[in-house]
């Protein structure tokens, strides 16, 4: 039986490319910075109908050394998923650079180390499109200008850590050399497997709530957290996938657009109105939420998953699955309050 070393498995994505490796008839050893979450993942498991049989937990700190070249011993595959969020704009940098940047390379030495067969990595579409240019249309050849005025903390992060990865594969001797595939995700929702919500299902949960009244002018690209998962387990054995980066984006919506499909499928409480610039920017002088929402003002951006749909032959579900499972997995948690 393959194994496969899988960081950051008490994350949203982490958890489901958990339950899907194992449902697919791989060992995983899973990692997490603190044990006392081991029972949170073997929870989410069982919770799932998953075999906790050939799972393992371990503990490993993105910003420590120790226990990297342990942890890939008679593994066969990484799933580096592991990485600092967060989606404000006032977080010092250095906090989400240096553990994306430094557990990617930790994450990738093990690899080297082992002899590992392959290493799958999660990146963002963060690390594609933020420029200052008037560009709307991107895909996998384009990156992220860590200098561009609009790039945030987070994007940055992410664009050092691909790109720093995409380096380390470069320098390996013949001897050396392992493949790496890469997905960039944009915002991933759908049903969570435990109880941490996931950062982006928040935005389903806030239209759901009821507590706003109307939505910004922000395009969005959504993903479902099952189609993530299972295209990064299916680059495992995909050797087309080797050494290339894939864009995983399902379909572009407007917010507007999105609260509608909601409103469709019974939620009610999703806003009817849309919000005028002007009243976003008003409101950002009083609201943590709305500041956050003025930087996503302006035209869309759309994002090519034809590469992936190529070589993987990727199907995602419907956007309008995705929203509508998402908000079903949301009923009967507590609404969070906005500021």
């Amino acid at each position: 039986m393959e194994k496969v070393l899988l960081t950051g498995v008490t994350g949203f994505i982490g958890l489901h490319c958990c339950k899907q490796l194992l449902d697919e008839g791989y060992a995983v050893r899973g990692t997490l910075r603190d044990k006392i979450r081991q029972e949170e993942v073997i929870t989410a498991m069982k919770e799932s109908n998953t075999s906790v049989e050939n799972l393992e937990i371990i503990e490993l700190d993105l910003l420590n050394d120790a226990g990297w070249e342990e942890a890939g011993r008679d593994c066969d595959y990484v799933m580096h998923v592991a990485s600092p969020i967060s989606a404000s704009d006032s977080v010092d940098e250095e906090v989400l650079i240096r553990p994306a940047v430094d557990g990617t390379l930790r994450a990738l030495n093990a690899a080297k180390a082992n002899k590992i067969k392959k290493v799958i990595l999660t990146s963002s579409v963060a690390s594609i499109f933020y420029d200052d240019s008037d560009k709307i249309n991107y895909d996998e050849n384009d990156w992220s200008d860590i200098d561009s005025k609009k790039i945030t903390p987070y994007a940055k992060s992410k664009t050092m850590a691909e790109k720093s990865a995409w380096e380390f594969i470069d320098n390996l001797g013949e001897d050396e050399k392992f493949p790496l595939t890469v997905f960039c995700p944009y915002m991933v929702l759908g049903p969570a497997l435990s109880p941490d919500l996931g950062g982006t299902n928040v935005l389903v949960q806030m239209l759901t709530s009821g507590k706003l009244p109307g939505t910004p002018n922000i395009h969005l690209g959504i993903v479902d957290v099952r189609d993530v998962a299972q295209a990064h387990v299916d680059a495992i054995s995909n050797q087309g996938s080797n050494n290339e980066r894939f864009i995983l984006c399902t379909s572009s919506f407007w917010l507007y657009e999105i609260s509608q499909i909601l409103i469709k499928a019974g939620f009610n409480k999703a806003p009817k109105l849309r919000l005028p610039n002007f009243l976003i920017r008003f409101a950002a002088l009083f609201s943590a939420t709305a500041r956050e929402s003025v930087r996503m003002l302006g035209d869309p951006q759309f994002l090519s998953n034809e590469k992936v749909k190529r070589i993987l032959k990727w199907q995602p579900r419907s956007v309008e699955e995705t929203l509508v499972d998402t908000a079903k997995s949301l009923e009967g948690q507590d609404q969070m309050s906005i500021p």
